[in-house]
């Protein structure tokens, strides 16, 4: 035997792997964009079901989301909680455009450049008692880690940490 009919013969038994396929599927014009991975080891009866799957046709350009997982599914809610935020800062007139305000009432959205003072506001606050903050940049909110400690061990860790106030003394005449 020679040199190419033994590398013939190698090559033959070569399996080639397969490739993963993505959690989210974003189809424009037909191309695929995958965004983020998943594992193979998941049955093919698993692999043909989806957690949610949208097709939108929107002036000839047909973008199609699928999400296979719960990674999926919330990688697939973020990206429509920051396209909505854009879409409602850019029906604004020019004039009133903030770029920080909440998508829908509900999830507080800012584009604006980050400022140490924002991003402080945002992750150190011992101030607000509220363990979630609105985000400094981006959509959503960010955890305040200042209240981390009165969430886990409850109020009355907080209440023993309160100032000491004196007693008043009324003013005499």
């Amino acid at each position: 035997m020679n040199v190419a009919t033994k590398a013939g013969q190698a090559l033959s038994r070569y399996v080639a792997p397969q490739k993963r396929r993505p959690n989210v599927q974003l189809s424009l014009f037909d191309s695929p964009v995958a965004l983020g991975r998943r594992r193979e080891a998941e049955s093919s009866s698993r692999r043909s079901s989806k957690l949610v799957s949208v097709e939108l046709d929107v002036a000839g350009m047909a973008v199609e989301l699928k999400a296979k997982n719960l990674s999926g599914l919330l990688v697939w809610l973020s990206l429509d909680l920051t396209i909505a935020a854009v879409i409602q800062e850019l029906m604004r007139p020019r004039q009133f455009r903030t770029w920080h305000g909440k998508v829908a009432g509900v999830v507080p959205y800012d584009f604006r450049k980050p400022t140490v003072g924002r991003i402080l506001n945002a992750v150190w606050a011992p101030d607000n008692p509220r363990l979630l903050t609105d985000t400094a940049f981006g959509v959503g909110w960010t955890i305040n880690w200042a209240q981390v400690p009165r969430f886990l061990f409850g109020a009355k860790r907080a209440a023993a940490t309160r100032t000491y106030e004196p007693p008043r003394v009324a003013a005499s005449r």
